[in-house]
C-alpha cells in the first residue's frame, strides 16, 4: 500500500509533523514501512505558459513554442506530440540539472534556437504518465508564472510504502490509514465536504431502475451522469502514477483515484449496457450459480461479479455519453468462501473485497463526484437508486480489569475510551462503570472479541510503553475430586493386573431372581427399572459378586483351570444411590501346572486369597463376621478391617452356589473404593537393628475372638512389640474348652539390639497380663 504525506493531509493535519516521525508511528502501531521516497524537483525549473505552438520549418516532429515565464518570454523548441497553446508545462530554464544529470544549455534544433526544455513527467524524477509533456492545472495549486516547481508541496512529496496484514482491508485506503494515524497524533479526521444537489436536477429516477433478487448478499448504490467533457486533474494523474495505478482513460482514472482515497469499491458502466435505446434502463442483481451476486444488463447479459471483476465491453469510458456509476459492498468472508478455488477472472477488485472494502458507500460515491466535477463538465442526476443489507454490526463487553490483566499494566479509562472512539469503536458504560460494552465499527471485519479489542489498545499505546514484568506463569489446578477418584481406581486396576488378575465387565444391569436366589439385597420395588432392556436385566446390581460368578463359570467351560477376575463398577442400594466398588473372584488352582509343582497344583485357600487382596490394597486385618447372603461360606468368612473401618469382606463361595455353577474351590472379596487408602506416601522411622522373633502357644478360649487379645496384647505391650500375628491353631479334645493358639511375636528397637533378657522380661509381663485378664496360660 502506497501512500504520500500530501495525500493523507486532504484528511489530517501533520503539517507540523516530520515524515520520519510519520514513519516510526507507522511502525509502532503496526503498519510496517517498508520504504520511503522523497520526490523533490530540481531548482530551475518553473512553470510556464504555452503562447504560442508552431511547427518547425526543419522538422516534422519538433514544434516551436514561445513560453511565458512570467518576467520573460522564451523560445524553446519541443518534440512531444501533446503540447498546444494555452498549456501550463514544466520548463527546465538553461542552468537548471535534472536528476538524470542532464543540464539545461542554450541549443539549436535544426537551425532553430531553444533557450530551456519542456519537461515529460519521468525527465523531472517523476512516475511516467502520459507521453509527452506534463500538462498542470490548478488541482496542484495556484499556478503562477515562473514559480519553481520545487516550490509546490503537492507535487514534491514524500512517498511511503506501508506493508499490510491480510487482515487490515480496512487501511486499504488513504482514509483508512490517516484514519489510524489520527489516533496516536489525537488529530480530528477532516470530514468530506458533500455539495447539496441543485433543485432543477433531474432525478435519477427517469434513466435507472434496479431491480434485485432478494437472495442478493451484497449492498449497491447507484449514480447516473451524462457528460459533456471528462478530463482527471493534474494531481489526481500524479498520485496514480505514485501509487503505480495510473491508467489511459481520464472516467477510469478518478474512479481508481476515489477508491484508492476511500476503501468504496467504484465501478462504471456504459448505459447502453443496461437498454437498446436512450430510454430508462434496467439493472439487474440477482445470485450467480456460484453463489456470488452478478449485475445482469440488456439481454439478461452478465456485466460484472460483485467485488471480482467487469466485462471490458461494458466499462464506461471518457466517450459514454451517459454513465451508470455503481458502488458496492459484500462481506469479505461471503467473497473468499465463493470466489475460492473456481476459474473466475478477477481484477483489482477481488483484493480489496476479499480482504473487506469500506462498507459506506455514500462516502465513496460523493468523493468521486466530487474528484469528477472538479475538472469535468457533467449533469449528474439528482438522487439515488439503492439495495442495502443489514450489516451485522459486532458487540463486545470488556472487564476493564480484565484487560488490564492482558495488558499487563492499567491503562486510564479514558485514553482508552479516546483511543477506540477515534478509530470509529463505539464506547459505552451502562450499570456497571468497570464493564465496557464496545460497537466494533462495519470497517473492522477482524474484530472479533476482546483479545482482538485489547490489542487496539496496546498497537496504540505502544508495545515500548507498556512496562516489562517477569513471567508468572501460574496454572490453575486441574486435580478434583473426579481427577482422584479416576486415579484411585487407576492404581488398583493396575495393582490388580500386576498381582495376576483380569479385569473384565459388566451391566450395571442384573437378573431380579438371581438377586434374590443369592439372598442380597434388591433395590426397592418402586424403584425399580420401569423398561428394563431384557428380562434378564431387570433390575440394578446391588453386587459385583453375581456377574464374576458368572464370567468365571464361562471360563471354567472354556477349560480354565485358574480363573482370576477382578472389575470396578457402580452398585446401587436400595434407594438406588450408587458406591464404586472393587470385586475378586479366584476360583481353581493357584498357579500352572509346572514341575515344581509335579503337575499337580495346589487349590487356592483362605489365606493365599487374603494374600493377594493384601498385595493389592496393602495390610489390613481380618475379623469374623456374620454371613448375610446365601453366596458365602458361613465356615470361611471374614470382614476385611483397614484401622477400625471395615471396607468389604472375603470369603468363600458357599459350597452349593460352588456346585450349581461346577466350579472348583472358589473365594471372593468385594471391598468399598471410598474406603480404600489413597494419598501420598509416608515415609516412617524404621530400626537399623535386628530383629527378634518369638512363638508362644496358647491355651485359649473358644469362644474369644483373637481380634480382642491381639488389641490387649498392643496395649500392654512397649513400642518394641513391632507385630503379633497367628501361625497356628491346634485343637483337642484334651483341651475341653480350649484350643491351643500359636502367635508369632516381632520385637526390634530403635535404638540398640534387644538382649535376650529383655526380650523374656517383655514376653514374662505379657504373660502375666493375659493371665490377669483372661485366664489364658501357656501350653
Amino acid at each position: 500500500m502506497i501512500i504520500t504525506r500530501e495525500w493523507l493531509k486532504e484528511w489530517i493535519d501533520i503539517s507540523k509533523i516530520s515524515t520520519e516521525e510519520i514513519c516510526k508511528t507507522l511502525n509502532d502501531i503496526g503498519l510496517e514501512v517498508d520504504s520511503v521516497q522523497t520526490i523533490r524537483i530540481p531548482a530551475n525549473v518553473v512553470i510556464g505558459k504555452v503562447l504560442t505552438c508552431n511547427k518547425h520549418p526543419d522538422a516534422d516532429k519538433l514544434n516551436v513554442c514561445e513560453v511565458d515565464l512570467g518576467n520573460e518570454v522564451k523560445q524553446i523548441v519541443c518534440g512531444a506530440k501533446n503540447v498546444a497553446q494555452g498549456q501550463y508545462v514544466a520548463v527546465s530554464k538553461v542552468g537548471a540539472i535534472l536528476p538524470n544529470g542532464l543540464e539545461i544549455k542554450e541549443a539549436k534544433l535544426r537551425g532553430v534556437a531553444s533557450s530551456g526544455m519542456i519537461c515529460s513527467s519521468s525527465e523531472l524524477g517523476l512516475p511516467a504518465m502520459e507521453d509527452g509533456i506534463m500538462v498542470f492545472d490548478s488541482s496542484i495549486g495556484k499556478l503562477v508564472l515562473g514559480k519553481e516547481l520545487c516550490e509546490y508541496p503537492l507535487i514534491n512529496d514524500d512517498i511511503i510504502e506501508i506493508e499490510l496484514t491480510a487482515n487490515r482491508g480496512d487501511c486499504l485506503s488513504i482514509h483508512g490509514v490517516a484514519r489510524d494515524l489520527s489516533v496516536p497524533f489525537d488529530l480530528d479526521i477532516n470530514a468530506l465536504e458533500i455539495k447539496e444537489e441543485e433543485d432543477n436536477q433531474l432525478g435519477i429516477g427517469r434513466v435507472l431502475n434496479v431491480v434485485a433478487h432478494e437472495k442478493v448478499d451484497g449492498s449497491f448504490l447507484f449514480k447516473v451522469y451524462d457528460k459533456k467533457e471528462i478530463k482527471s486533474p493534474f494531481l489526481v494523474d500524479l498520485r496514480l502514477a505514485f501509487a503505480d495505478l495510473y491508467k489511459k482513460d481520464p472516467l477510469d482514472r478518478v474512479l481508481q483515484y476515489a477508491t484508492y482515497a476511500t476503501g468504496v469499491l467504484l465501478r462504471a458502466y456504459s448505459h447502453n449496457c443496461f437498454t437498446t435505446q436512450q430510454e430508462k434502463a434496467t439493472v439487474r442483481i440477482k445470485k450467480h450459480t456460484n453463489g456470488l451476486d452478478a449485475v445482469f444488463g440488456s439481454n439478461s447479459q452478465m456485466l460484472s461479479f460483485v467485488g471480482i471483476s467487469q466485462i471490458d465491453e461494458c466499462k464506461a469510458t471518457c466517450e459514454d455519453e451517459r454513465v451508470v456509476l455503481e458502488a458496492n459492498y459484500t462481506h469479505p468472508k461471503i467473497i473468499s468462501q465463493n470466489s475460492a478455488n473456481k476459474k473466475i477472472d478477477s481484477d483489482k477488485h477481488l483484493y480489496r473485497s476479499s480482504r473487506g472494502s469500506e462498507p459506506d458507500l455514500d462516502f465513496g460515491m460523493n468523493y468521486f463526484l466530487n474528484v469528477l466535477k472538479e475538472k469535468s463538465n457533467v449533469m449528474i442526476y439528482a438522487g439515488t437508486q439503492q439495495v442495502l443489507q443489514d450489516i451485522h454490526e459486532t458487540h463486545i463487553t470488556i472487564n476493564l480489569e480484565e484487560l488490564a490483566l492482558m495488558i499487563g499494566e492499567e491503562i486510564d479509562k479514558n485514553t482508552i475510551i479516546k483511543i477506540l472512539q477515534r478509530l470509529g469503536f463505539g464506547v459505552s458504560f451502562k450499570n456497571e462503570q468497570n464493564i465496557m460494552h464496545v460497537k466494533v465499527p462495519t470497517c473492522r471485519h477482524d474484530i472479533l472479541n476482546e483479545q482482538d479489542v485489547c490489542e487496539e489498545i496496546v498497537r496504540i499505546v505502544g508495545i515500548d510503553n507498556i512496562r516489562s514484568k517477569p513471567l508468572v506463569f501460574a496454572e490453575r489446578n486441574k486435580i478434583n475430586s473426579a481427577y482422584e477418584s479416576f486415579k484411585k481406581r487407576q492404581m488398583y486396576r493396575y495393582k490388580a493386573v500386576g498381582v495376576g488378575f483380569y479385569e473384565t465387565l459388566h451391566f450395571v444391569f442384573d437378573d431380579l431372581s438371581r438377586i434374590e436366589k443369592y439372598g442380597l439385597k434388591t433395590v426397592y420395588k418402586k424403584r425399580e427399572l420401569s423398561n428394563p432392556i431384557t428380562q434378564e436385566l431387570n433390575t440394578l446390581r446391588t453386587s459385583l459378586i453375581p456377574n464374576l460368578l458368572d464370567s468365571a463359570s464361562r471360563n471354567l467351560k472354556f477349560g480354565k483351570k485358574s480363573i482370576r477376575l477382578f472389575e470396578t463398577g457402580i452398585v446401587f442400594d436400595r434407594s438406588r444411590d450408587e458406591s464404586l466398588k472393587l470385586g475378586f473372584i479366584f476360583s481353581g488352582d493357584v498357579e500352572s501346572e509346572k514341575i515344581s509343582n509335579h503337575g499337580k497344583p495346589a487349590q487356592i485357600d483362605f489365606f493365599t486369597f487374603a494374600q493377594k487382596i493384601s498385595s493389592i490394597i496393602g495390610d489390613f486385618e481380618l475379623e469374623k463376621g456374620v454371613v448375610t447372603d446365601n453366596l458365602s461360606s458361613p465356615y470361611e468368612f471374614a470382614r476385611v478391617m483397614i484401622g477400625e473401618e471395615e471396607v468389604g469382606f472375603i470369603s468363600r463361595v458357599h459350597l452349593e452356589i460352588e456346585r450349581e455353577l461346577d466350579l472348583p474351590r472358589t473365594y471372593i472379596c468385594e471391598l468399598d473404593v471410598n474406603k480404600l487408602p489413597y494419598g501420598r506416601k509416608q515415609a516412617h522411622m524404621y530400626s537399623k537393628f535386628q530383629l527378634s522373633s518369638r512363638d508362644l502357644s496358647l491355651m485359649v478360649p473358644k469362644t474369644l475372638e483373637f481380634g480382642i487379645l491381639k488389641n490387649f496384647i498392643l496395649a500392654q505391650a512397649p513400642q518394641e512389640l513391632l507385630k503379633i500375628y497367628p501361625i497356628d491353631i491346634y485343637e483337642s479334645e484334651e483341651f475341653g474348652e480350649n484350643i491351643s493358639l500359636t502367635l508369632k511375636l516381632q520385637f526390634q528397637s530403635l535404638e540398640k539390639t534387644l538382649e535376650d533378657e529383655e526380650i523374656n522380661k517383655i514376653i514374662e509381663d505379657l504373660l502375666f497380663n493375659i493371665k490377669e485378664k483372661f485366664g489364658i496360660t501357656i501350653r
